[in-house]
């Protein structure tokens, strides 16, 4: 009966508190310096399909206000985890949070959308061979099942993009 329970409680949130703790420590340490990577840690730690709107605002809230400043491939690997890991619980939220991935990449000149999800799913694979812990399980199951299926909203991260460019 115990083991039913268990299992029955671990498919909802974050089921792996090993892999999570182990995939987002980063943020309590960066949190010594950006407190809101801290705050995003602690709400992170809370959210599955369960959250509510404004739990998740919350989350986003904190998310933005980290402001990590880095050069873009640093950048994109502080997000990735954070962002996929989001946007497996939460995928309406790609609109708000979705640019986090794209507008390094952009940078680095990534600017057709196949290329743009391969750039992304080979980073999963790279950052993972160098630690299997760098995302947590449901990032990973995003990435890959999820992630292909967003060419439109890839797109218009890409146009937002350019147009900041031509401004």
């Amino acid at each position: 009966m115990k083991n039913k329970i268990r299992s029955l409680m671990n498919s909802f949130g974050n089921n792996d508190c090993n892999n999570f703790e182990k995939t987002f420590t980063y943020l309590e340490e960066v949190g010594k310096i950006l407190p809101y990577s801290k705050i995003c840690f602690d709400l992170l730690k809370k959210l599955n399909f369960q959250t509510t709107n404004s739990e998740l605002d919350s989350l986003i809230l904190a998310l933005h206000k980290i402001r990590f400043a880095s050069n873009t491939n640093n950048y994109f690997y502080f997000y990735f985890p954070l962002v996929s890991h989001i946007l497996y619980y939460k995928p309406m939220s790609e609109k708000e949070i979705l640019k986090y991935l794209i507008d390094p990449n952009f940078a680095n000149g990534t600017c057709k959308v196949e290329e743009m999800i391969t750039v992304i799913n080979g980073a999963m694979k790279y950052k993972l061979d160098e630690n299997k812990n760098y995302l947590s399980k449901e990032s990973q199951d995003w990435i890959t099942n999820e992630l292909p299926k967003l060419e439109k909203e890839v797109q218009r991260e890409i146009d937002i993009c350019k147009k900041e460019l031509e401004d």
